[in-house]
């Protein structure tokens, strides 16, 4: 018992250390570029360096942080390369996953991503950013999980957190997120049709405009 109630522990400091550090990055208070001492990063958040270790490691995950042999770890420079080769991977991925998972799309299926789309506009109606960030995860989550790879699943979801990670810090466009959920529903429309050409379009149509809009958020044009 006393072995498990530590492991618990230090996965809970590695939790809170990995939440510091993130906002740390994304409110500016650490820029681009700059280096991630553990040792400085340890005293100054009240955390052993072995959480604090652990803490970068889910950072570079999430695509926050880059650790390089003899380096160390630094932030990630964000730029609209690595913002293009994210949203494209997981468009991708998206639509390989779709495709598919096409062969299986059952009623019950659709019906859980019509409740999540509903979820999704009712949460943004009323404010509810983190519900409605999380209800977004869902649902595309679903759609690839509907492709049965997990595997690809898996890489889904890390560039997905990476995206939404930068997105807690820059925020959305005036309209976008209710621009997304009209886009769930058209994009629901098309998997009840089984009609693949659609969904794939809605999808990149997708992709394209949520790229622009976080690099106008991260570098807006003067």
């Amino acid at each position: 018992m006393a072995g498990e109630l530590s492991l618990e522990t230090a996965q809970n400091s590695v939790d809170q250390a990995t939440r510091l550090i993130r906002e740390d990055i994304l409110s500016g208070r650490i820029r681009p570029g700059e280096r991630l001492k553990t040792a400085d990063l340890a005293k100054r958040l009240g955390f052993s360096t072995m959480p604090m270790r652990e803490a970068l490691r889910k950072l570079e995950g999430e695509g926050l942080v880059e650790i390089e042999p003899n380096r160390g770890a630094t932030v990630r420079q964000l730029d609209r390369a690595y913002i293009t080769d994210l949203f494209e991977l997981n468009t991708d991925l998206r639509i390989s996953a779709m495709r598919r998972g096409m062969a299986t799309l059952t009623l019950e299926r659709i019906r859980e991503l019509e409740g999540l789309a509903a979820d999704y506009r009712r949460q943004i109606a009323a404010h509810e950013d983190i519900a409605a960030i999380e209800t977004n995860r869902r649902f595309n989550a679903r759609l690839v999980e509907f492709g049965g790879n997990r595997e690809a699943l898996r890489v889904f979801l890390r560039g997905w957190d990476a995206i939404f990670a930068f997105r807690s810090g820059y925020g959305y466009g005036i309209g976008r997120r209710r621009i997304m959920a009209d886009e769930m529903g058209m994009l629901i429309d098309a998997l009840r049709r089984h009609d693949a050409t659609a969904a794939e379009a809605i999808l990149r149509m997708q992709n394209a405009a949520m790229m622009e809009d976080l690099v106008s958020r991260i570098a807006p044009e003067r």
